[in-house]
């Protein structure tokens, strides 16, 4: 057997011993759980799509033999009913709005209903602004309709930082590259449409540095990111020399800054911080820069969050960044272990998603999955297209054997990461144990196309369920079938199949169960040996008793 066929062995093996832990402590004691939604999600569907109820037995395997379930005070069950109420919204804003706070918080006034009014929609989508600009004088109207959003976030509080939320529409997509461009022939002293083709450049510059450690980003990715860099930074000067209040544009300068210069994120921080020094953004990117991480100090740091708790009676979205300077030396980012109850005390002062997402974490590692489920779903709140917090409330939910709920969560991680290979893996396995094994063995091609192994391993994980039956149909074989298809060198998978071939009376189960009888073994191995011992057994009855299922 090959090196990478043994790796790969070891980890179904290693699959195999976690599926039987999964298993139980899906069995542990739960209390009474909302049910998620029985409907179907399909493509589009991002959301229950109908209230979760306390009480009912959870979607998935039996409950049957559990020890009875724990009580949930009338105050917990009625803050998982509201979030299975407000999870069937579509719009993450009113999603967000609608969602109960994290219980003895000490938030300030309308910090988290302000957060929330960050996860608007753009005021304008790029299908609308490119119909805009196809009018006659559609690029005039479009800069009058910016120049409006632009005073308003100064005068008018429900539209403050809407302005940088219209820019969103500017990602790296040609198309809106091709949009923004347009716009700027158009009208070639607008500072908006400077601004639109900067964020478009700028986009694809981080899109190309990645998420990595800088030290750990490649040659070539390092000169794409700072080649379009070096093309948004004179848009955006150019931008606020024609409209000096447009604050958007430093504070992309700033953004950029973290990247490459000290010197520039400098400059323009004390552009931005004289222009609009109440703006969400103007604050938080400084609050990022003042981190330890980034070349601060704790100091910085105190000073900056301190500033942002001044500022927050003018604009109350700054009182979701008041529990930074707290929060970062017992946060994983500064190198510190996770201290369960600390991470909970820090998320109790602000509503920060991120902080809440490794309270969550903690409480998982603790095996409180209740107390994960609610601080994952206030980082989902906050976050709802971060893939890896969707990812950490499913997991809990699995925990807490509703994986229905879990297979919605991650569905949309999965549109949101559609290239990550973790979360669409994971996505299956709980598709799998959802009673949907058609649904997750359609992901595998996909799964397969981003890491043949992981693909390989999590099939395996598929075929184990299908394997425990207790029927054994079409979906079964073709499932084995796949999997020995894939991973011929495979042991297990040749002894899974003929298993399963066998329990179904498919007529390739003879020749199966000879794959495993002739199995090489030159050295002797004891589960080799045992597994021959079983398929001959297999045979026999297979010989004698073709009418009966054989017994397991």
């Amino acid at each position: 057997m090959s090196p990478s066929a043994r790796s790969t062995r070891r980890a179904l093996l290693a699959l195999a011993c976690s599926l039987a832990c999964l298993s139980a402590a899906h069995a542990q004691p739960a209390p009474a759980a909302a049910s998620p939604p029985t409907a179907k999600a399909g493509p589009a569907a991002a959301k229950p799509t109908a209230k979760p109820s306390a009480g009912k037995p959870s979607e998935g395997k039996p409950s049957e033999g559990k020890p009875s379930a724990s009580p949930l005070s009338p105050a917990d069950r009625a803050y998982i009913e509201r979030i299975g109420e407000v999870e069937a919204l579509v719009d993450d804003e009113a999603r967000c709005k609608g969602y109960p706070d994290l219980p003895d918080n000490q938030w300030l006034a309308g910090a988290a209903q302000g957060r929330c009014s960050l996860l608007r929609k753009p005021a304008w989508s790029l299908e609308q602004i490119d119909r805009l600009l196809g009018e006659k004088d559609g690029a005039a109207e479009l800069d009058r309709r910016f120049a409006e959003l632009l005073d308003q976030h100064y005068r008018v509080q429900a539209q403050r930082e809407q302005i940088f939320r219209a820019f969103k529409a500017f990602d790296a997509s040609a198309r809106a590259g091709e949009t923004a461009q347009r716009w700027l022939r158009a009208s070639p002293r607008s500072a908006y449409a400077r601004v639109a083709v900067a964020s478009h450049y700028q986009t694809i510059g981080e899109d190309a540095r990645g998420i990595s450690a800088y030290s750990q980003v490649g040659d070539a990715q390092r000169q794409d990111m700072q080649s379009q860099f070096a093309k948004a930074l004179p848009l955006y000067d150019q931008a606020l020399e024609l409209e000096p209040r447009l604050s958007v544009a430093c504070v992309q300068q700033m953004a950029i800054g973290r990247h490459l210069s000290q010197e520039l994120w400098q400059r323009a921080s004390e552009r931005c911080r004289a222009i609009d020094p109440d703006s969400y953004y103007v604050v938080y990117g400084r609050i990022l820069a003042s981190q330890p991480n980034w070349g601060g100090s704790m100091q910085a740091l105190r000073e900056a969050v301190e500033d942002a708790r001044q500022r927050a009676p003018r604009n109350p979205i700054l009182g979701a960044v008041v529990g930074e300077a707290e929060g970062f030396p017992v946060s994983p980012i500064s190198g510190a272990p996770m201290v369960t109850a600390e991470l909970a005390r820090v998320s109790k002062l602000a509503p920060s998603g991120t902080l809440m997402s490794y309270a969550a974490r903690a409480y998982g590692h603790d095996g409180d999955h209740w107390r994960t489920f609610v601080y994952a779903s206030q980082a989902v709140r906050f976050w709802p297209h971060n893939a890896e917090f969707r990812n950490l409330r499913a997991t809990a939910l699995m925990m807490l054997n509703i994986p229905g709920w879990a297979a919605i969560d991650l569905e949309q991680a999965v549109r949101d990461a559609p290239r990550d290979p973790d979360v669409r893996a994971q996505l299956i396995k709980v598709l799998t144990l959802a009673g949907r094994a058609d649904d997750a063995i359609a992901q595998l091609q996909p799964l397969r196309a981003l890491s043949p192994q992981e693909a390989a391993r999590t099939r395996f994980f598929v075929c184990g369920q299908l394997a425990q039956g207790p029927q054994y149909g079409a979906t079964a074989v073709r499932c084995v079938n796949e999997l020995v298809a894939e991973a011929p060198e495979i042991y297990e998978a040749t002894q899974m199949r003929a298993f399963v071939l066998l329990q179904a009376r498919d007529p390739g189960a003879a020749a199966a169960i000879d794959a495993v009888l002739d199995w090489p073994d030159p050295d002797g191995s004891a589960h080799v040996r045992a597994a021959k011992e079983r398929a001959r057994m297999w045979k026999a009855d297979l010989e004698t008793n073709k009418a009966a299922l054989p017994v397991r």
